[in-house]
C-alpha cells in the first residue's frame, strides 16, 4: 500500500505542512514547509517585489520575518532521472527525495547529491541530507521562494 506524502514526509523526518504541485524555477514538486503564525498574524501579504525583499535579507536590518520555510521537497516524476534534476535544482534550499523505482544507477547519483529515495511503497530507501546543500549560502532568492510558497498557501486556504 502507497504512502501518503504526508506520511512520507514524516518516514524522511520532516516536519511541516504538505503543499502539492507546488512550481517554482521551472520545476513541479511537493514541498514541505515549516510555517511560522506569528509572523503571519503579523503580516498582510506575501511580498515579491525585488527590492523589498533584499532589504529583509540585508545583514544588518532583521527585516520582516520568515512566514514559510522549505524544509523538503518530492518528486514523484515516472523517470527518476527528471526526478531528480527537479530536486537538484531546488537543493541549494532544502532537503530533496524522489519516489519510485530506482536502480544502481539511480542510487549512485542520488548519492552524490544527497537526495533521499523512497520505493513505490513509500519505504525509505537510501537517505539523502537532511538540509539545503551544505555550500548554499541564504540569498534574496530563498526569501523570494519562501513568499511564493506563502502566497500559495494563502491561494489555498491553508493560512486565513
Amino acid at each position: 500500500m502507497m504512502r501518503t506524502d504526508v506520511s512520507i514526509a514524516d518516514v524522511l523526518g520532516w516536519d511541516g505542512v504538505l503543499v502539492p504541485g507546488f512550481k517554482v524555477l521551472g520545476v513541479q514538486v511537493d514541498a514541505v514547509v515549516r510555517i511560522d503564525r506569528r509572523a503571519h498574524a503579523a503580516r498582510t501579504a506575501p511580498a515579491l517585489d525585488h527590492d523589498v525583499l533584499t532589504m529583509w535579507e540585508w545583514p544588518e536590518n532583521p527585516g520582516e520575518p520568515r512566514v514559510t520555510e522549505l524544509v523538503g521537497v518530492l518528486s514523484r516524476d515516472p523517470s527518476w532521472r527528471k526526478g531528480l534534476k527537479a530536486v537538484g535544482r531546488l537543493g541549494g534550499f532544502c532537503a530533496g527525495a524522489i519516489v519510485g523505482t530506482h536502480d544502481e544507477q539511480c542510487r549512485l547519483e542520488c548519492a552524490y547529491f544527497g537526495v533521499s529515495l523512497i520505493d513505490g511503497e513509500g519505504n525509505l530507501i537510501q537517505q539523502g541530507r537532511t538540509g539545503r546543500s551544505p555550500r548554499a549560502r541564504r540569498r534574496t532568492l530563498d526569501r523570494w521562494v519562501e513568499e511564493l510558497v506563502y502566497a500559495r498557501l494563502l491561494d489555498d486556504g491553508v493560512l486565513a
